[in-house]
């Protein structure tokens, strides 16, 4: 497949983004043919050559190949980047357009803008009852055309345009990061096969599981990769921001942070603070055990399997759980330390009484 201009436009099979993406720039690079044909001014010229040099730009971004033998070993088409470049020469198509052609291409800017932007004040000063884009539509639909028109869609179509990048873009780094995180969960649960972590459950009590904290952090990571293939929100990714480091963040840090949630949980439980696991049922409850806000009691062949769903939970929900033990943890010690100021209090004024 070849170009207006002889140039190659494929190379192999085509996957479906990259037949949009060809379509899309095939029917610009004829739209601008078009214009070029007509009797254009100065500054029109420029804004053509501007057109040319971003729609040859996208078309060198297209036509890389997809595998290559350097560093690391594939040379990206940089989709996004190229749609950004389509979606600025379509916007410049605004103020090179005919006249004829303004009203019905505002009229599709509006419907676009209509659908994509949500906020209320946008909204209100681009499309409501005096907004810039409907008195524009209103006056060039009445024969009183004006210049300045021209740059109010054109900036109507670029919030749309920016709208619609950033959201397929934030769509993109959510795929991608769930994606490895489906990858390094599927790793991990190779690990856990190959060294029988699974079938070491069940002869697992407090004190095996005391020494193999490796088990709790790993079957913490792997509640983290979990939650992050379960997520429908967000995840933190700032367009135009340094990439890696957010890249890092979700699938690197929260991750060791919910290993480090599975070994706190273990450890939180083994000190009876909070909560306690017990592989016996008490015939009559102490007074720690009241005190306690949750108590365990299961099989002691199945303390281990507990301690591994504990490690599995904390990890898919760590900062939440984190978050909610401390506090547990912080008003349970400042209870304790009310409790022993009183009964120094107490025996303070039973000593002052015997002295009197």
């Amino acid at each position: 497949m070849t170009d207006p201009k002889g140039k190659s436009s494929a190379r192999g099979c085509l996957n479906p983004a990259s037949e949009k993406l060809l379509s899309k720039l095939t029917n610009l690079e004829e739209n601008l043919e078009g214009i070029k044909a007509q009797d254009l001014g100065p500054e029109r010229q420029h804004l053509v050559k501007i057109c040319e040099t971003s729609l040859e730009t996208a078309r060198g971004f297209l036509d890389r190949p997809i595998l290559s033998c350097k560093f690391p070993f594939y040379e990206s088409r940089h989709p996004h980047l190229i749609w950004e470049m389509l979606h600025r020469v379509d916007e410049y198509f605004i103020l090179l357009i005919k006249d004829a052609e303004l009203y019905s291409k505002a009229s599709y800017i509006k419907t676009s803008f209509d659908l994509n932007i949500k906020d209320d004040k946008i909204r209100d000063e681009w499309i409501g009852q005096n907004g810039k884009l409907k008195r524009a539509l209103d006056d060039i639909n009445a024969g009183k055309y004006e210049e300045k028109y021209r740059y109010v869609i054109k900036d109507a179509l670029n919030l749309v345009n920016e709208r619609m990048d950033r959201t397929f873009w934030q769509l993109s780094m959510n795929t991608l990061t769930s994606v490895w995180s489906g990858t390094i969960l599927g790793i991990l649960m190779l690990i856990v096969w190959k060294y029988d972590i699974a079938c070491n459950l069940s002869s697992l009590n407090v004190d095996g599981l005391c020494n193999r904290y490796i088990t709790l952090i790993i079957l913490g990571i792997m509640g983290s990769y979990l939650s992050n293939l379960m997520t429908k929100e967000n995840f933190l990714y700032i367009q135009g921001a340094p990439y890696w480091r957010y890249f890092l963040h979700n699938l690197f840090s929260k991750p060791l942070m919910s290993g480090f949630a599975a070994v706190f949980t273990f450890i939180l439980a083994s000190s009876k603070l909070i909560f306690s696991i017990t592989d016996t049922a008490p015939a009559e409850p102490s007074k720690a055990a009241v005190s306690q806000l949750i108590s365990l009691n299961v099989s002691p062949e199945g303390v281990g399997y507990v301690y591994a769903i504990l490690a599995i939970v904390s990890g898919f929900a760590a900062d939440k759980i984190l978050r909610s033990m401390i506090d547990n943890v912080l008003k349970k010690l400042e209870q304790k330390a009310e409790k022993s100021k009183d009964s120094e209090k107490k025996e303070d004024n039973k000593t002052d009484s015997e002295n009197k």
